[in-house]
């Protein structure tokens, strides 16, 4: 489902007026947010002696790019053991021995959503300190995004002149400074691929195209334990519908298969929005080890949407998207954050009493006007304001929320 329409369906929450309010201004990406009043933060920015200057009016002004130099931890050197990687037991996530429950964020950085690691966007420093924040909530996991064009490597002839194109060797370098950062906070990675991929190579005559991407990516973290999960793709819904459902499900199975074989041992997923995509759950029963699911409806429907699920797989089912924006067209009011912290602890109530393997919200970072979505949305919009830090960093109520909720095991 889209934003559009969750924000229709959020509305029997919170009054119909919020419909009317939002019908005219939204479309579609997935993200952010800020507001009302903001309660005195318990994490302000200057608690970290390596965070980059926070304003709660940011400039948008950004450097180049710096080339990587940081020295690879050592997770990521030494010749890792099958016990050090996440796994897969029943409905539930296990790591040596005992159940991991997936706590988890979405992250954009604040000033570069949608384009974490592009060539002159990435910046360790900012990104060290925004998920040194999320760690702090009591995060385990992070789910972060690789856009397939801006990670091409543009400098080499492309098909069909030459099949042995690949993403930018710069590019690769600031995912893996990311993976340098995130296992040092103690955070797993799920890397989803394939954002933002032209629907033609969804095409047989094109998988090959993908494939050839997935060798030269792929091998270079195939024994980085770090990495939880690879996500094959964010949202994969609408293609389904409109290239069809036969091609859409070879690309998958030949690209799950493909990883396999490159990277035995790390986990494989999609990340889906539409419960109807639990149809295909038998097509790629054998090539994914779990189930993800997007949620943005009106928090009493989860409950009944987490049984569907569970009557159709035996695997762990992830809640993998979820959240509710602060602010935006339709969100100005006062109760807007209350309301935010509201929908969580709702969702993690029904997480729990289902005995859910986890989720991960939607999202980290609240994010300036005119950069949230893909492509970016000129106006203010409810995508500016998902996040669970407002734009000078400090802290939402839901905050306390998340915290509080993970401790008890939700």
């Amino acid at each position: 489902m889209t934003r559009r329409q969750f924000l229709r369906l959020i509305a029997a929450t919170f009054g119909n007026a919020i419909v009317s309010a939002c019908a005219n201004a939204l479309p579609t990406p997935t993200a952010p947010a800020p507001t009302r009043a903001r309660p005195t933060s318990t994490l302000p920015p200057s608690a970290t002696p390596t965070a980059p200057p926070a304003t709660a009016t940011p400039t948008l002004t950004v450097a180049p790019s710096r080339t990587a130099t940081r020295a690879p931890s050592p997770t990521a050197t030494r010749t890792p053991r099958p016990a050090d990687f996440v796994t897969v037991r029943g409905d539930q996530f296990f790591y040596r021995g005992a159940i991991f429950p997936i706590r988890g964020f979405n992250y954009y950085p604040r000033l570069h959503p949608w384009r974490t690691y592009n060539l002159g966007a990435w910046d360790a420093n900012v990104c060290e300190f925004e998920l040194r924040l999320g760690a702090r909530l009591g995060a385990n996991v992070v789910r972060t995004f690789v856009d397939y064009h801006s990670s091409l490597d543009n400098t080499k002839p492309q098909p069909p002149f030459d099949d042995a194109f690949g993403p930018n060797p710069q590019y690769l370098a600031h995912v893996r400074e990311f993976l340098d950062i995130a296992g040092k906070l103690g955070l797993r990675v799920i890397l989803t691929l394939f954002d933002g991929m032209n629907w033609s190579l969804y095409e047989p005559r094109d998988h090959w195209i993908a494939e050839r991407y997935v060798d030269a990516f792929v091998p270079l973290f195939a024994n980085d334990p770090r990495i939880l999960c690879w996500d094959l793709q964010n949202e994969p819904d609408r293609a389904l519908r409109q290239v069809g459902r036969a091609p859409v499900l070879e690309f998958f199975r030949r690209i799950s298969r493909r990883i396999r074989a490159l990277a035995p041992h790390q986990l494989q997923t999609i990340g889906w929005i539409d419960r109807a995509r639990a149809q295909y759950f038998p097509d790629l029963d054998t090539d994914l080890d779990f189930w993800c699911f997007h949620f943005y409806d009106n928090a009493e429907r989860l409950p009944e949407l987490v049984r569907f699920y569970k009557t159709k797989t035996r695997k762990p089912v992830l809640l993998q998207e979820f959240g509710l924006p602060t602010g935006g067209p339709g969100y100005e009011g006062k109760d807007a954050e209350q309301h935010q912290v509201a929908y969580y602890a709702q969702v993690f109530r029904t997480l729990a009493e289902n005995q859910m393997c986890g989720s991960i919200f939607w999202c980290l970072n609240d994010y300036p006007i005119g950069l949230a979505g893909n492509p970016p949305i000129a106006t203010d919009s409810p995508e500016n304001h998902f996040g669970v830090l407002r734009l000078d960093y400090s802290e939402k109520p839901v905050c306390a929320e998340i915290r509080a909720s993970w401790k008890e095991g939700l």
